[in-house]
């Protein structure tokens, strides 16, 4: 989706207007999906030039951008037929910009390649099949020009590196090959055995000839044996060294380059299970800083922990829970609706993001007695938890994320809608990205999320650059 984001001057939150989309339709315009089609995990590139998708078929799809296709096309000459709007010395200073000088060029995206990332397993000690499902991807730093990028599943790691180069065969030999039945020459010797000579001068060098273009998706490495449970979480640090993997009792690290068994950092696991009272929900290294990573709980905490602390980090160096618990809150429904889904840094690393069913939390890092922006995103559907549990609705997570600059907090909703709120005000903007919106049929019909009968269960996944 487009944002329209200039440089020089930002309005939060940040408005978004349909831009692309992906996907195959059958001759009656309705979307054709398959089970093993549903994409399960979205993720751009560190410099946005490249998205990839992972489904629920253990496949993985890379779109890259083009510069000068069909879009930019369209958006020149749809420049071109506005009159220049007089720019004036007041414009020029950077007090009021232009609408024409202020507009983006909207990206465009086209499949680049795909490939099998995982194939289903099945685990003869604990006798259960282990899904091909992409549970998270993560871009790494480009070597040589060539993608990298990590992909899980509940189980297994894999390292893939993407590159594309020419393929060249051999066009001329230099011996004729319709002659290879001919007496036998000695390597060393000039005469052929049937006395006639061959000299130096009648060898050729090989010609090669180019065939064209070839992408191939290499796997490097695999990452296995460490979680009990499924992975939730992957992450990795600020340096490309080391990254994180978190399932719902342990966290482990892991080195890119040496591979090996992973070192766990992080095990909740209680002596008795009886005695279990929350789970991790999502962990996420800080965008700066390669020693300090944070971790979210089903009871609703964010805990920041310091790997120069200890290797081991049976503690924490902040801690960040809500004390206030609102009226309407306050049932047999408050520790579910208060589990945290997602939680991530902001591009600056002083504030972080929470979401839990119902609301938006940003925090201060310096302050941990409570969050300095709470923003409900279901407040149309919070009095109607009974409803919503015999639904099991309740269980649903849902992402966040901050824009580039950090100005703006993104998450998903019910009936396709995005949400975008302002850090500073709390101003809210939506848009829809159903298949209906993108089709037309979303301007002859509208999604009233207060009425809980018409309540899709198709949450939307966000993220940024």
């Amino acid at each position: 989706m487009d944002n329209g984001i200039s440089a020089g001057h930002t309005q939060h939150p940040l408005h978004y207007s349909f831009a692309q989309a992906f996907g195959e339709r059958g001759a009656d315009h309705e979307a054709v999906v398959h089970d093993a089609d549903m994409i399960s995990a979205v993720q751009f590139s560190p410099k946005g030039d490249a998205i990839a998708t992972g489904d629920k078929g253990g496949r993985i799809v890379i779109l890259q951008k083009v510069e000068g296709g069909s879009r930019a096309r369209r958006y020149h000459r749809k420049k071109r037929t506005h009159k220049t709007p007089h720019i004036s010395p007041r414009s020029l200073s950077g007090s009021q910009p232009d609408e024409e000088a202020t507009a983006v060029e909207p990206p465009e995206f086209r499949f680049w390649t795909q490939f099998q990332s995982h194939e289903s397993e099945f685990d003869y000690l604990k006798s259960m099949e282990i899904e091909e499902k992409i549970n998270e991807i993560q871009w790494c730093r480009q070597i040589n020009g060539a993608y990298r990028l990590l992909s899980t599943n509940d189980k297994t790691i894999k390292l893939w590196r993407v590159s594309e180069g020419s393929v060249r065969s051999i066009s001329e030999y230099a011996v004729d090959l319709y002659k290879a039945n001919r007496p036998y020459t000695h390597p060393h010797s000039n005469t052929i055995a049937n006395g006639k000579a061959r000299g130096p001068r009648q060898l050729e060098i090989p010609r090669m000839l180019n065939q064209g273009q070839s992408i191939t998706a290499t796997s490097r490495r695999t990452f296995a044996n460490a979680h009990m449970f499924h992975i939730n979480s992957l992450s990795i640090s600020s340096d490309d060294v080391i990254f994180l993997t978190a399932d719902d009792l342990r966290i482990n690290l892991w080195n890119i380059e040496l591979g090996g068994p992973g070192l766990g950092v992080l095990d909740i696991k209680p002596e008795n299970m009886e005695d279990l009272t929350e789970v991790l929900t999502a962990a996420v290294f800080h965008p700066r800083l390669c020693h300090i990573f944070m971790y979210s709980t089903s009871r609703g905490t964010v805990k920041l922990c310091d790997l120069r602390e200890s290797a081991f980090c049976n503690g924490w160096v902040r801690e960040f829970e809500d004390m206030y618990k609102e009226e309407s809150a306050q049932s047999r429904f408050s520790e579910i609706v208060a589990s945290i889904s997602d939680v991530q840094f902001s591009p600056c690393g002083r504030y972080i993001l929470t979401r839990d069913y119902l609301h938006l939390r940003v925090w201060d890092i310096a302050m941990e007695r409570e969050p300095i922006l709470t923003v409900p995103v279901e407040a149309s559907i919070a009095l109607r938890l009974r409803d919503l549990y015999d639904q099991e609705c309740v269980f649903d997570k849902f992402q966040c994320c901050f824009s580039c600059d950090g100005g703006s907090l993104v998450t998903g909703s019910y009936n396709s809608l995005l949400r975008s709120f302002s850090k500073d005000t709390g101003d809210s903007f939506s848009a829809s990205a159903s298949v209906d919106f993108v089709s037309g049929a979303a301007s002859r019909r509208s999604y009233p999320s207060e009425e809980l009968g018409q309540l899709r269960k198709d949450c939307l996944t966000v993220l940024y650059l």
